[in-house]
């Protein structure tokens, strides 16, 4: 569920933070490996932000406000050639679009509506790989709203990296405890994650003594242990590496009572991409964990 201060901005937690420094860190070292390449091959490269309406959020904990995702992109230097910022929430495109007035020398492209449809429809067509034309694409959903084929089209391309914040608690939120899942949760999460065989891993049978008109019967029903956040993330992880051929280990955003609420990673074409991630990733864990 989505938190609003008083003014309509979003309101986020250390965790966010986190998160848009380690984004802001990659696309340093992103946008000067294309700037580069464009002495040679390549045409044009592109920031895509499909949760793009937090520009200014603020801290959960103080009065502080912090630089989303969109600002942290129109700033990095080199210069992206373009910029797509999608957004359902027409509050939030309200916001995104002030940054046309802060920001008049770039190529900016607003759109409002489900980022599955705007990228599948409207974005994707224009990246073929016969372009010559590369971009990024930030994937930092809400919840679980990332469709598997749209990651699966953005693979196709070979043109697009994604940085991908999945949701590995509202994933557990999904599975009950005490029974196994209904069809509909079932189907959604297929739909999220590209597979759902490993549900038949978590849920064990426990034997339950019913009393009957004939004495007692022994029944079984299913049930679940805690699902270990990082399992969730390999499994997602493994699933990016049918799609693309370097995927960065995940790293794990934690709240202030060190729940797992989404793991973060990197699936690119290019190697190198996926060094760099690495590294920073592990900077940012050795630094948490010293804190």
């Amino acid at each position: 569920m989505n938190r609003f201060g008083s003014e309509g901005e979003d309101i986020i937690g250390r965790w966010s933070e986190d998160k848009l420094n380690l984004l802001t860190k990659y696309l340093k070292a992103y946008s000067v490996i294309m700037n580069e390449q464009k002495k040679d091959w390549l045409r044009a490269y592109y920031y895509i932000d499909a949760f793009a309406g937090s520009v200014n959020p603020r801290a959960k904990d103080d009065e502080r406000y912090i630089e989303g995702s969109p600002l942290r992109a129109l700033q990095t230097e080199p210069k992206f050639d373009g910029y797509w910022f999608v957004d359902l929430s027409s509050r939030r495109i309200e916001r995104v679009e002030k940054l046309r007035e802060e920001f008049p020398d770039c190529k900016i492209d607003i759109c409002q509506g489900n980022c599955n449809e705007v990228l599948r429809n409207d974005i994707i067509p224009q990246l073929p790989y016969s372009s010559k034309k590369r971009a990024f694409v930030f994937l930092d959903p809400y919840g679980l709203q990332v469709d598997w084929e749209t990651v699966q089209e953005l693979a196709n391309t070979r043109t697009c990296d994604i940085f991908v914040n999945f949701s590995v608690m509202g994933v557990t939120r999904l599975l009950p405890r005490d029974r196994s899942p209904s069809p509909e949760v079932i189907e959604q999460l297929n739909k999220v994650m590209g597979s759902t065989d490993w549900i038949n891993q978590i849920y064990k049978e426990s034997p339950v003594t019913q009393l009957n008109l004939f004495g007692n019967q022994e029944e079984s029903s299913l049930s679940r242990e805690t699902i270990p956040a990082e399992w969730l993330a390999s499994l997602y992880t493994a699933q990016l590496r049918s799609l693309f051929p370097h995927v960065s280990r995940p790293v794990l955003m934690r709240n202030s009572t060190n729940s797992a609420l989404y793991a973060l990673c990197l699936a690119s074409h290019n190697q190198t991409a996926i060094k760099i991630t690495n590294e920073i990733f592990n900077l940012h864990e050795k630094l948490r964990q010293q804190s």
